[in-house]
């Protein structure tokens, strides 16, 4: 079997010196306890998805792992969509294409064609405002699937709300909340349709949260992308425990540090367009 996740963050976007060394070294550890066989990183567009592929792929560079260039792109509408690519050149091209608030999400075809890249529909109902469900109502989210070649079934986001102090304590009066959560960690097969491929990602922005993972049938290193063209239906596994550099209540200021940086950035660039 192998075991692929789909959706990676290195997140190392305004770090440098010994911080970026100290990130990289973080990346190694973490993805060698995971016994991933392929990552993808999809940076968002935003933070420099090629500067973050070429990032991740020298940090795990002896490691047995194949490393996919990727990229989240946002639309015009502030849906999110993942394009996964079958080498660096073929990346660095696409962003040429895929710019932020660029384009429409419904343009969806047409981009594939003009990037040569497989799209995946991530976190369709998150609890923020960038899920193709959450955002454009589930009927559109429904007819969008007809264009992708992947649609995200579990993401890792929903556990990272568990690892929120108190949030345990929160969820049962937040019902509309709780339930998008549960949609995001298992996607109800009625949005999962067989004609496109099921995809798995961790959604991880720090290493130690590289939780989950797909898995399917063997897949060679070399020919991965040709068999991501047959649209594979992964199916989730958990990863191994990856330890945590901090305190619980340290990594939840993280997070939301984090959270606050991306929204800024995109606020910025809607306002420049």
């Amino acid at each position: 079997m192998t075991t692929c996740d789909l959706h990676y963050h290195a997140n190392m976007f305004g770090k440098s010196g010994s911080r970026l060394k100290s990130w990289a070294e973080a990346h190694h550890d973490c993805v060698r306890a995971s016994k991933l066989d392929i990552i993808a990183s999809t940076e968002h567009v935003y933070k420099n998805a090629l500067e973050a592929y070429l990032f991740l792929r020298g940090a795990i560079e002896d490691l047995p792992v194949a490393v996919i260039p990727g990229v989240e792109w946002i639309s015009a509408e502030k849906v999110e969509i993942i394009f996964l690519f079958d080498c660096e050149s073929s990346l660095k091209n696409a962003l040429k294409i895929l710019t932020p608030f660029g384009r429409s999400v419904w343009d969806l075809p047409e981009l594939r064609k003009d990037t040569g890249g497989l799209s995946v529909i991530p976190h369709p109902f998150t609890p923020g405002k960038t899920g193709a469900a959450t955002n454009l109502g589930i009927d559109a989210f429904q007819r969008l699937l007809k264009s992708a070649d992947y649609v995200e079934i579990h993401n890792g986001i929903a556990r990272q709300f568990e690892e929120i102090l108190f949030f345990n304590l929160l969820k049962p009066a937040f019902p509309a909340l709780r339930r998008k959560l549960e949609y995001t960690d298992n996607l109800p097969e009625r949005y999962r349709p067989d004609e496109i491929g099921w995809s798995v990602g961790s959604d991880a922005h720090f290493p130690w949260e590289l939780t989950s993972a797909g898995v399917s049938e063997n897949i060679d290193r070399e020919d991965w992308f040709e068999r991501l063209r047959e649209r594979i239906h992964f199916t989730k596994t958990d990863l191994p425990f990856q330890k945590r550099p901090s305190a619980r209540l340290k990594r939840n200021i993280s997070n939301m540090l984090n959270v606050m940086d991306e929204a800024r950035i995109k606020r910025r660039l809607r306002r420049g367009l």
